[in-house]
């Protein structure tokens, strides 16, 4: 989506500072490896993160975990956007919104197989709870500290990122 890529630097670091609160607010932390400004990837996570399925597992049990990484990547993505919007001091364009629904839609048909009203369940919180998120002055302030200090230091372990963002506990 053309509407998503990166304007300059300081969008971009917005981006993957989005990414990074995204994931603290989830409760995801541990899935973090490393962030780093200037891979094409500039948010990497965990290999355990990933789940390539079991046969030992049950089918409902990898459904969950499918599911799981499905929210996690959505709240991911809904991350980047809206910090890259909010803290700049301006609103995502109700198009780029609806791109973005409509990508996360497809995304948990084809991964999750969930019908529509399961998905507009998950996406209507999932939308609200990160809005309300990034349009929080605190957060935007962290936000805005974080990207400017990967701007700075361009790569930053896991154990960096969490230190940095540690500020939100406060908020």
């Amino acid at each position: 989506m053309k509407e998503l890529k990166y304007t300059d630097e300081t969008d971009r670091s917005l981006g993957v500072a989005g990414m990074a609160i995204a994931l603290v607010a989830c409760d995801c932390e541990s899935a973090l490896a490393e962030v780093c400004i200037d891979d094409d990837e500039p948010l990497r996570l965990a290999e355990e993160f990933y789940f390539s399925g079991n046969p030992r597992q049950s089918a409902r049990i990898a459904w969950n975990e499918y599911l799981r990484q499905f929210r996690v990547e959505s709240a991911l993505l809904l991350g980047n956007v809206l910090c890259r919007h909010y803290a700049a001091g301006r609103r995502p364009s109700d198009e780029l919104m609806t791109r973005l629904h409509d990508f996360i839609f497809a995304e948990g048909r084809d991964h999750c197989e969930l019908d529509d009203d399961e998905l507009d369940r998950l996406y209507q919180r999932d939308l609200q709870y990160h809005t309300r998120l990034f349009t929080h002055p605190g957060v935007r302030t962290v936000a805005g500290d974080f990207a400017t200090l990967l701007r700075m230091r361009r790569r930053m372990s896991a154990g960096d990122v969490l230190e940095q963002l540690a500020r939100l506990n406060n908020i």
